[in-house]
């Protein structure tokens, strides 16, 4: 009895998927998913602009902004970039202190699995990507404060 409920919540929620084969039901997995946060940020530097290395070296700029910390390889596949990285490498130190923290939740990293690490500086383009997915991806956008009013004794 239980399972059944459990089943027929996780169907409900889009999770499984449900079919009458009297007498019983048959559950399958659901063929539809959301995408992850790197599948989203993958999708939206592809958005922004056509070249794949201009992509890619947005990509880690917006993950880098967001875990402050060096990005791996495999995050930037996990992205949908399958071609060399044209990123400045980020130091040994850095990268070395990024793994051992992912390491610590689970999350192996291979010790020679290489890091980018994007300059911090003003980036538009980086800084919108990141409000898409926070403000707009979480329907949000009513709390953001479009204009300030501005006094001309602020000038």
């Amino acid at each position: 009895m239980f399972v059944t409920g459990y089943l027929k919540a996780l169907a409900d929620a889009g999770i499984l998927r449900e079919k009458d084969i009297p007498p019983a039901k048959v559950y399958s997995t659901s063929a539809h998913r959301e995408p992850n946060l790197y599948e989203l940020v993958g999708a939206r530097c592809r958005e922004a602009t056509r070249e794949e290395t201009d992509q890619i070296r947005l990509a880690v700029a917006v993950l880098q902004k967001l875990f402050h910390r060096p990005i791996f390889l495999r995050e930037l596949r996990e992205c949908g970039f399958g071609a060399a990285v044209d990123a400045p490498q980020a130091p040994r130190e850095e990268r070395e202190e990024a793994r051992r923290g992912l390491v610590k939740l689970g999350l192996p990293v291979p010790t020679n699995e290489p890091a980018y690490g994007m300059p911090e500086r003003r980036n538009e383009v980086r800084d919108e990507i990141l409000y898409d997915l926070v403000v707009k991806r979480f329907g949000m956008g009513a709390l953001v404060l479009g204009t300030k009013q501005m006094k001309l004794t602020e000038r």
